[in-house]
């Protein structure tokens, strides 16, 4: 809120608060000195509107308020659409859903705990990301380079793996799940990843260096330190 608003809230509180002391003087004559109620009658009228008039003003300031941060919101969006590369993209406390990402260069971006629940990284370029705890269930992410970025406790379940980059990507064994994911042959896992872990939650596909489920560092025909190869 501008300086200006906050100003003219302090004083509409000032003004309740008057408004409210002469309601309350309003009814304490009344009970003390009945005879002199037009006096009663207007003081209280004072107090009441003043009372009234502070509510609707304060409500106007919030709803300017709220329009205001409305309009913000909107413009960011409108950018983000737009925008081919945001590095270090940080969306904060922002909704974020129904964006698309796909295509975009979105390096070193802070998404620790995002709601990417479904949602389009087609080819993404997520180098270096921060994604730990982030909600990628279901999310679409065929092509996507998460090269050294941070996955460690992400829920990447029934998400579309296919031909994705995870080479050096931090992985945590425990909270880190892929339950239903797909990949194909060029889904590359990191030097870290277990054998053990993909074959419980991938649908059997072999990679050329026999790794079930993809292929693993440094065996990835698709991607060289973190690029395409072909």
């Amino acid at each position: 809120m501008p300086n200006k608003g906050w100003i003219l809230l302090g004083v509409l509180i000032v003004l309740g608060i008057l408004g409210a002391m002469g309601a309350v003087f309003a009814w304490w004559m009344a009970t003390k000195e009945p005879e002199r109620e037009p006096k009663i009658e207007v003081l209280a009228g004072i107090g009441g509107g003043l009372i009234t008039g502070i509510a609707v003003g304060v409500s106007a300031l919030f709803l300017e308020q709220a329009l205001s941060e409305s309009q913000k919101y909107a413009a960011w969006r409108a950018n983000v659409e737009i925008a081919e590369s945001i590095p270090g993209f940080s969306p904060g406390d922002r909704d974020i859903a129904g964006i698309n990402f796909s295509g975009k260069s979105l390096h070193n971006a802070d998404l620790r705990g995002a709601d990417l629940r479904g949602a389009q990284l087609r080819d993404t370029d997520l180098t270096g990301a921060n994604l730990s705890g982030a909600k990628l269930q279901g999310a679409h992410l065929i092509g996507a380079n998460f090269y050294e970025a941070d996955l460690s406790g992400a829920h990447l379940d029934g998400a579309e793996l296919q031909s994705a980059n995870l080479t050096h990507a931090q992985i945590n064994v425990e909270a880190t799940t892929f339950h239903g994911a797909m990949v194909d042959s060029h889904t590359c896992w990191p030097e870290g990843a277990q054998q053990e872990k993909v074959d419980s939650t991938i649908p059997n596909n072999e990679g050329p260096d026999g790794f079930t489920g993809g292929e693993k560092v440094p065996h990835c025909m698709l991607w060289k330190d973190g690029e395409r190869t072909r």
